[in-house]
């Protein structure tokens, strides 16, 4: 199907949410759900206590009757919309959690805990959550590739809001008509813009995220209710089309029934570093360069990378000098310098505010970052990172790092997420909870999901 005829997104992107089943899909993608529930229970206990989700946990009621789900942790009850935004928070908070870079930027498990929490209320099976993340992964990773949302000035809840009141409205058990409804009622009164990710960063950066799958949820259940949303949603004189990319429509792929088919849920990056997807290979770089150099003292540094991330990483002057935790997890410059400096970078870099210390600052002085045209064309297939640093006797020392889609679809091993995850973990379970998680999750496709939701308490 063309969906950038008229009317033919909105109907294709129903029709995919009503009609996708567990066996469509791979044995690779069911693994990779259940390796991002694991994941983002870990980041979540890591950031529980931290301002934003505090925040946000202060503000959902808990509520004993209805429609509700737990806020994890603790295992008290609240509305869907706010718990969705309280877990939803928890998991982004640290930078930790997934994402998927190609034409523009997604945390796909943002909105996860949302998509959870619909299907404990509405008492489905492991095996139906994993279809309705499937549905919102596979929406949100193909806006990503197809709709330059970012680069034009919008945030990636427009199309999260949307994944996320499809893949709720499939437990709910909408049909095709109430779909398109909570699709015209999830994009239409959210469209939200990039001032998110510009600029000095507040704490809103981690909660734009949640509250776009808040916005979905409760445009399913309105759907659910028989309102009808705006009719012609992306190509009417004012819908999203008009309002957001100047008119001109976009192509949105979804699977096609091959075999073959590459999922979102495969895709999407498991991060190793507390920072932004495209800083990761920076990190990797300078603690390779950081050996090479093996004590010397740095005089300068050179930076070279790719368009994309230069725009999102270095563009924006307050990145190069980071007064906001927000705003430094963003900062190639701070993620390289810490490297480079200590070695590592982690939660603590943060929470210690490492960007604010005068050597850190000081090198990033000493550094100029600039844009290869040939790592620009081989992204985003091949993303790759050069650093070059001049040592105090006019020495220069290079290490030049490379990474691969295949490599990200192939994922971080079983083992390594483990340990991640037992090390996010850690101050909110003992090992034995840790291990009764671990199994729940591997098994998560043969349980109700009611029947796994009290593992998360602590």
């Amino acid at each position: 199907m063309n969906t950038t005829e008229p009317g033919k997104l909105e109907a294709a992107l129903a029709e995919f949410a009503v009609s996708l089943t567990f066996d469509d899909l791979s044995d690779r993608a069911v693994t990779a759900a259940k390796m991002r529930v694991l994941d983002s229970v870990g980041v979540a206990m890591a950031a529980i206590l931290a301002p934003p989700a505090r925040i946000a946990r202060s503000l959902a009621p808990i509520v004993a009757e209805g429609e509700t789900t737990r806020l994890w942790g603790d295992g008290r009850k609240s509305t869907l919309e706010d718990a969705a935004f309280a877990n939803g928070v928890a998991v982004r908070y640290l930078d930790l959690n997934d994402a998927w870079r190609t034409r523009d930027a997604h945390h796909p498990s943002d909105y996860l805990p949302g998509i959870l929490g619909v299907a404990d209320a509405f008492d489905c099976s492991g095996r139906e959550f994993i279809e309705a993340l499937a549905i919102a992964y596979e929406i949100m990773c193909r806006f990503t590739d197809g709709v330059p949302f970012n680069t034009a000035g919008w945030d990636q809840p427009v199309s999260g809001a949307i994944a996320t009141a499809l893949a709720a409205g499939r437990l709910m058990g909408l049909d095709r008509e109430q779909m398109n409804n909570a699709i015209a009622l999830a994009v239409v009164p959210n469209l939200c813009t990039y001032q998110t990710r510009a600029g000095e960063l507040s704490m809103w950066k981690g909660c734009a995220g949640p509250n776009g799958a808040r916005n979905g949820i409760f445009a399913a259940r309105l759907a659910r209710e028989g309102m009808t949303g705006p009719y012609r949603a992306f190509d009417g004189i004012f819908g999203v089309w008009n309002q957001t990319l100047s008119g001109e429509s976009y192509e949105v792929s979804l699977p096609d029934g091959s075999p073959d088919w590459t999922w979102g849920l495969e895709q999407t990056n498991i991060k190793t570093h507390a920072v932004r997807d495209s800083c990761q290979l920076p990190i990797f770089t300078a603690i390779e360069l950081r050996e090479k150099l093996d004590g010397r003292e740095i005089k300068s540094l050179k930076i070279e990378t790719y368009k994309s991330a230069w725009e999102g990483a270095v563009k924006d002057s307050e990145l190069w000098s980071p007064r906001t935790r927000e705003t430094a997890d963003h900062s190639m410059l701070f993620a390289v310098a810490c490297g480079l400096i200590d070695g590592k970078v982690t939660p603590d870099s943060f929470e210690d505010a490492r960007f604010l210390d005068p050597d850190i600052l000081g090198l990033i002085e000493r550094t100029e970052v600039n844009i290869s045209d040939e790592f620009t064309l081989a992204t985003p297939e091949i993303r790759n990172c050069r650093i070059v640093a001049t040592t105090s006797d006019g020495s220069e020392v290079f290490a030049h790092r490379v990474v691969t889609l295949d490599e990200i679809k192939a994922g971080m091993p079983r083992d390594q997420l483990l340990a991640k995850f037992r090390e996010t973990s850690r101050r909110a379970y003992s090992p034995s909870q840790q291990d009764r998680l671990i199994v729940g999750v591997d098994g998560l496709d043969t349980m109700s999901v009611r029947s796994f939701m009290p593992l998360i308490d602590y």
